[in-house]
């Protein structure tokens, strides 16, 4: 009989870890993507979900260290295998690992200090958040695309200036190649401003 009473009260524990791990990450998510032209994919919080669940089986059975370390040796592996990523999924994404590590690791009898270890971290995150949507220097809407022919990459610096500010009505602004397509004959130019 106390071993079911175990159980149940195990159960519960980890019911209530979860759902304060949803509750952040959800949070996270909806804050993040608010008012942006780049949004997080949704499946980026199944990774905190799937951290949550990974910590709770390495309490439970034995694997070494190593085990543990390989696995987030996958991560990075696969980070080099996919698009950049950028700064706000990388941040969004290692704060969404911290909170599924704190949710399934931290050995707290009194699941109140882990909720709000929990609002700490998630209100941190979204007062810079906020700041950082507001700053005029880190906003991702500071830069824009221009498409051109091949001839642009001919023309002299300031003829490509004249031609960009007759394109974006801007007067001061920096430009890089991004990329050229010989097959299509053009050149994608990033013009900062």
């Amino acid at each position: 009989m106390s071993q079911i009473k175990n159980a149940i009260l195990e159960l519960q524990e980890l019911t209530e870890r979860l759902a304060i791990l949803c509750l952040s990450i959800f949070t996270l998510y909806y804050f993040s993507n608010r008012n942006r032209n780049i949004r997080l994919h949704p499946l980026l919080g199944l990774i905190s979900i799937c951290t949550f669940f990974m910590c709770l089986v390495f309490t439970k059975a034995e694997y070494s260290l190593g085990v543990g370390f390989g696995l987030f040796a996958v991560f990075s592996i696969l980070r080099f295998r996919t698009e950049t990523f950028t700064i706000q999924t990388i941040v969004f994404l290692f704060v969404s690992i911290t909170l599924s590590l704190l949710d399934g690791l931290l050995p707290i009898k009194n699941l109140e200090v882990l909720l709000g270890i929990n609002i700490t971290i998630v209100t941190i995150y979204l007062i810079l958040n906020y700041f950082e949507k507001k700053s005029p220097i880190v906003s991702e809407k500071s830069s824009i695309e221009i498409i051109s022919s091949l001839d642009f990459l001919q023309l002299e610096e300031s003829d490509r200036k004249r031609i960009l500010t007759e394109k974006t009505k801007l007067k001061n602004f920096s430009y890089n190649i991004k990329s050229i397509n010989l097959n299509d004959n053009i050149v994608i130019l990033k013009v900062s401003h």
